[in-house]
């Protein structure tokens, strides 16, 4: 595929129509060009009419969305106790987190053992907006609340999913994968 201009344009240096690579690069960081570049339709020899916009959207919805979540599961880590095993949680929403985690990693793996990128670039983004909007939100109360059990089954539920999406984000976004990777699992 060609990544012409937003205009629909070939890039040109003469028409300046194309905004500078690198003020992109230190404006929203390679992972958010990364991620927008491999859930595009150039992954397929398409055109794409790039978009600083959609860079920063991109920005916004995974790097900075997933480095918030991470924000809040440090705030409270220091009081994880390693030998609650989040399986053994019977809350609701440590339950749906996790079944939506499986499913990720399974659709992810299965369209990257088809070489479809883009396609399993894309439901990360969607499990990023759920675990912000809904786990988390959900949880806050839990993390913060006296019930000492239930808090320990939300931080290694949380842990759990923040570990494993760093995994699966790796090939996509490793820089920030490789930082809440590192991070979560205290290597």
């Amino acid at each position: 595929g060609i990544v012409l201009a937003e205009d629909g344009k070939k890039m040109a240096k003469r028409l300046r129509n194309y905004p500078d690579p690198m003020e992109v690069l230190e404006k929203y960081g390679a992972d958010a060009m990364r991620y927008y570049l491999v859930s595009s339709p150039v992954m397929y020899a398409e055109s794409l009419n790039f978009s600083e916009k959609e860079v920063r959207e991109m920005y916004n919805k995974v790097v900075n969305t997933l480095w918030n979540v991470f924000t809040f599961y440090e705030m409270f880590s220091g009081d994880t106790d390693a030998k609650v095993d989040y399986e053994k949680s019977n809350n609701i929403l440590d339950q749906w987190i996790i079944a939506k985690l499986y499913l990720l990693v399974q659709e992810v793996t299965n369209k990257m053992n088809e070489y479809k990128l883009a396609e399993a670039a894309r439901p990360i983004l969607d499990f990023i907006d759920e675990l912000s909007t809904w786990y988390v939100r959900r949880s806050r109360d839990r993390f913060k609340g006296e019930d000492e059990e239930d808090k320990q089954f939300a931080l290694v539920t949380l842990r759990e999913v923040l570990i494993t999406l760093a995994k699966v984000m790796a090939p996509f976004t490793p820089f920030i994968a490789e930082k809440v990777y590192q991070q979560a699992s205290g290597d």
